[in-house]
């Protein structure tokens, strides 16, 4: 389906010159601008025309799909099937896309990529501490323990 109205090509500016646009190099910027404001106004009265045809097109496409003796009719079927079918199914993948994601997140790690996984701090009673600290110098970890030093790992 081509697009009615102006095609495209003609709201794109083909090739401006400073006299086109109204300036000039003695009259200063005032008249520059003015020209662009003037400019400006009439693209936008011809995308504002293009896309009154472009929706009117449209308009007379849907009356095509839907003829207006058996519109209510053939909408009420198709609201049928998206509240049976398409929105039940539609949440149905949204709370599987949760599940897995809050599994890859608890489980695997995987918003913590950098960070590694989390353990129980021993003799915290259970804060939470990043394991690869605690792996990594076990014995540091156990000293500011007895020290009563704060997990700041």
């Amino acid at each position: 389906m081509a697009f009615p109205g102006t095609p495209v090509r003609k709201l794109l500016l083909p090739g401006i010159s400073a006299r086109g646009l109204g300036f000039d190099l003695d009259a200063g910027a005032g008249d520059f601008f003015s020209g662009l404001w003037d400019l400006i106004k009439a693209k936008a009265a011809e995308v504002a025309a293009y896309l009154a045809t472009l929706f009117a097109a449209l308009a007379e496409k849907a009356d095509e799909v839907f003829p207006p003796e058996t519109r209510s009719e053939t909408l009420r079927q198709w609201l049928h099937v998206a509240v049976t079918v398409v929105l039940p199914a539609a949440l149905g993948a949204l709370v599987l896309f949760c599940l897995a994601r809050c599994f890859w997140r608890c489980c695997c790690g995987g918003a913590r990529r950098g960070a590694g996984r989390m353990m129980a701090a021993p003799g915290r009673g259970g804060a939470r501490m990043r394991r690869d600290v605690f792996e990594d110098d076990p014995r540091r970890y156990f000293r500011d323990l007895r020290a009563r030093k704060p997990l700041v790992y």
